[in-house]
């Protein structure tokens, strides 16, 4: 699958992101081969990305879950909720626990289902998804040895939000292989693990918020099943049909403007938002065009002070004789290059940042869902925004030309 290098923030390691899942999107030429233009050191990437994948769920392990209905924590405004013909995401908010403080440690109510929490920066885990952790802090180290002594193997992930803040409902990881690599690392990783998303819980306690403060070990909370509720299915029908509708609608859409991120026109025969995990795998493929329509949109910022950099670059007579460098650290720029990347860094943070903080949020709301119909409903309202603002730059776009 073709994909592009991109420079981790924290270590400038670069990931790979995919970009052609299942053949359903399209993207452009310009956006997936942005010339040879070198990776900088230093500069935040507001992205996240992971390739994902349907697996087979299997059950809890046989632990016992008390099982609980989750409501969403916020109506939409306009008509009322059993409207499917309306629903305003950007009017929902998810549920989010209050700041840990910092206390000690407290015995589970009796009965309680206590599970290990791993608080995962901004992303959703959807259900029914693969995901491989690298494993090296030793609470971590600990919570997977205890996990696998007890036959559990699962835990709770859950995004924070710039508050700190956990959500309360967090998607349930099953430990599928580990691989002990603190030989080949140097101790530097620990395990290398393979999970899938198979289920939901709604956390009610965490038993020892303290940890989180002091790193001392790991996070245990108390928590419930999240179940789907039952619900007619012309409901469901309907709800359906016009979420078709509104991706159809978008698809038409996004190849009238030539979107340099874009679904294929072939989707539209294989949208599958069944409950028979058809949705999920439909929203997992959401997900990625996030993603992808966020770095597109990132690109699009550097593209100027690329050309620059480049030109810059092609100065020396190092590049020259040995070609460009894969990084550059821009404390090596001058000052002038080293201003523009301070005013591009905070442009991505101002127009960027706040958009991948609303996906994830609206990717939340979903996983908080007990209804089939209402994720149809909120995908089809992610839809719907989506479309809307491309109603707008195409309405921009004819005022112009």
């Amino acid at each position: 699958m073709p994909g592009m290098m991109w420079c981790n923030s924290s270590n400038c390691k670069p990931f790979l992101l995919f970009v052609a899942v299942a053949c359903i999107f399209q993207i452009s030429p310009a956006f997936l081969v942005p010339g040879s233009a070198p990776v900088l050191r230093g500069v935040r990437n507001p992205t996240q990305a992971s390739s994902l994948q349907n697996v087979k769920k299997p059950s809890f392990g046989g632990l016992p879950l008390r099982k609980q209905r989750v409501t969403m924590c916020a109506e939409p405004a306009g008509p009322a909720a059993e409207d499917i013909d309306f629903i305003d995401i950007d009017a929902m908010m998810p549920s989010f626990m209050s700041p840990l403080e910092s206390k000690d440690a407290v015995e589970p109510s009796p009965n309680a289902t206590v599970i290990p929490l791993f608080p995962l920066g901004s992303t959703v885990y959807t259900l029914n998804t693969d995901h491989t952790l690298n494993i090296f802090e030793p609470r971590y180290r600990a919570m997977y040895n205890d996990i696998l002594f007890s036959g559990a193997r699962r835990f709770a992930v859950c995004p924070v939000d710039e508050e700190g803040r956990f959500a309360r409902v967090a998607s349930v990881f099953y430990l599928k292989d580990l691989q002990e690599v603190s030989e080949q690392t140097g101790d530097q990783i620990k395990f290398i693990c393979e999970h899938e998303v198979i289920g939901r819980v709604n956390i009610t306690k965490v038993l020892n918020p303290k940890a989180w403060e002091d790193r001392s070990t790991y996070l245990k909370v108390e928590c419930d099943q999240v179940e789907d509720e039952e619900e007619d299915e012309e409901g469901i029908r309907a709800a359906e049909e016009a979420a078709t509708e509104a991706y159809r609608q978008l698809v038409d859409l996004q190849h009238e403007l030539d979107e340099n991120v874009k679904f294929t026109k072939d989707s539209m025969n294989n949208f599958n938002i069944s409950n028979d995990g058809g949705l999920w795998a439909t929203i997992s493929m959401w997900q990625i065009f996030q993603q992808q329509r966020l770095l597109s949109r990132q690109q699009e910022m550097q593209a100027e002070f690329q050309e620059k950099l480049l030109k810059y670059l092609m100065q020396s007579k190092d590049a020259l004789k040995e070609g460009l460098p894969e990084v550059v650290d821009i404390n090596e720029l001058p000052e002038e290059l080293k201003q523009e990347v301070r005013v591009l860094q905070a442009r991505m943070a101002e127009d960027l940042a706040p958009l991948q903080d609303r996906d994830m949020m609206d990717l939340q709301i979903l996983m908080e869902s007990t209804k089939h119909s209402d994720r149809l409903r909120l995908l089809r309202a992610m839809v719907e925004k989506e479309k809307k603002r491309l109603d707008t730059k195409k309405a921009v776009k004819m005022l112009f030309s």
